[in-house]
């Protein structure tokens, strides 16, 4: 099936039974849809195909999808032709065949045969996007950085990771962004659809890194440990991953695959492992406000005992989270880093507490759940060391932030 960007430039996969006589065709199979093309012979599929449009004859670019190669030169073909420049030529490729999953490599040596010659200026000081940045974490983030770095935070409809690499890559070319902050997830996260969708937002992301040489930071959590079965577990850093679970399992792979991108081919990344988020803005985790609803209308707050006993959090409030990630934002720091409290608070405590603060009649009892919480308290101590960071919120102190809300 030909894609008609223009009535008279189209792009098909090779062989396409809709390709008539009377249509030119630009082969392009014989490039490579990765890194490594020959910039002489990108500039001459597109010196044949801008030649033929000028002599008013329709033509199609092949390659053997018909997705990348093929895209990524009409898109050349395009801005040579037209008068547009190369970013709003890939934008009109994208909006006219509905091809989002364009492959980097291929698009920008594209970008490097037409501009070889015009070097990119390097604007100083800190310029961050931030995926997921409308979010709880993001938003947070977002003011933080206010009169410190240039912020970007697109939305999904500008910039959606699950439908490819090039929206993003053009906003960050766009923007001269230097470091890039990875926070977007599945709308629906605890799925197992949700751990695929997940890893391929992140390797679009890091697709995106590894082409305009940005700095990550990737957010994952203290949901890469909760296999362990203890009833007080503190981990480090070198503390090996065991996830149970899609949102856990979905980190841990995150955090592989990022593994890879360093050792391939040499991404400066830092991944940030929080511990469970509270605070204004959010309604996570769930169960502070249910206790909280429930201790209101009086009625009964039932917590959970496990095989191994109540279970305990190390909550994090989201002040203390955002100042940790501005303070490795603003350094140069890199490696891993788990931010926590390194205190547990069990949820019958909490409750006995909420109850407590809102001179409640409900009385709380405990439900036995036949399995294991996880209890694990995150150890602060390399980023402390290394960036001078350590939590100011206490749990009291944000379990009153959070009642004293609900009463305004």
């Amino acid at each position: 099936m030909i894609r008609w960007i223009t009535p008279f430039l189209g792009t098909a996969p090779a062989g396409s039974p809709d390709i008539s006589p009377d249509i030119q065709v630009v082969d392009v199979r014989d490039l490579v849809d990765k890194n490594g093309n020959n910039l002489d012979a990108i500039r001459l599929k597109i010196e044949q195909g801008t030649a033929l449009l000028e002599a008013g004859q329709r033509l199609v670019v092949c390659c053997d999808y018909g997705i990348s190669r093929s895209n990524s030169i009409a898109a050349g073909i395009l801005f040579r032709h037209g008068a547009m420049s190369f970013d709003a030529a890939v934008r009109e490729v994208r909006r006219t065949t509905g091809e989002n999953e364009i492959k980097l490599e291929p698009l920008n040596a594209v970008r490097a045969a037409l501009r070889a010659d015009e070097p990119v200026p390097k604007l100083d000081g800190l310029r961050v996007l931030i995926t997921g940045g409308s979010g709880f974490i993001g938003s947070a983030l977002s003011g933080a950085l206010e009169g410190a770095a240039f912020v970007l935070a697109p939305s999904r409809a500008q910039a959606d990771l699950s439908a490819g690499a090039v929206a993003l890559d053009l906003l960050v070319k766009e923007h001269r962004i230097n470091t890039l902050v990875h926070l977007a997830n599945p709308r629906i996260y605890t799925s197992a659809q949700a751990t695929g969708d997940a890893v391929t937002m992140l390797r679009n992301a890091l697709d995106v890194c590894r082409e305009n040489g940005l700095r990550l930071i990737f957010l994952s959590g203290w949901e890469v440990y909760s296999g362990y079965r203890s009833v007080d577990l503190l981990a480090d850093e070198t503390l090996p991953t065991l996830p149970k679970g899609p949102y856990g399992e979905a980190k841990m792979l995150c955090e592989t695959l990022i593994g890879h991108y360093r050792q391939l081919h040499g991404l400066d990344a830092v991944i940030v492992r929080s511990s469970p988020v509270y605070g204004i803005g959010s309604d996570r985790p769930k169960f502070i406000y249910n206790f909280l609803d429930k201790a209101r209308r009086g009625a009964p707050i039932q917590t959970h005992c496990y095989l191994n006993g109540s279970p305990q959090l190390d909550l994090l409030h989201i002040d203390d989270l955002q100042s940790a990630l501005l303070s490795i934002l603003t350094s140069d720091a890199s490696g891993d880093f788990n931010v926590g409290t390194s205190q547990m608070t069990s949820t019958l405590v909490i409750a006995s507490a909420i109850v407590e603060r809102t001179q409640s009649a409900s009385k709380v009892v405990q439900h036995p759940i036949a399995d294991y919480a996880p209890n694990i308290r995150m150890d602060y101590t390399r980023v402390r060391k290394i960036l001078g960071w350590e939590p100011s919120w206490s749990i009291s102190d944000g379990l009153d932030q959070i009642i004293m809300q609900g009463k305004t």
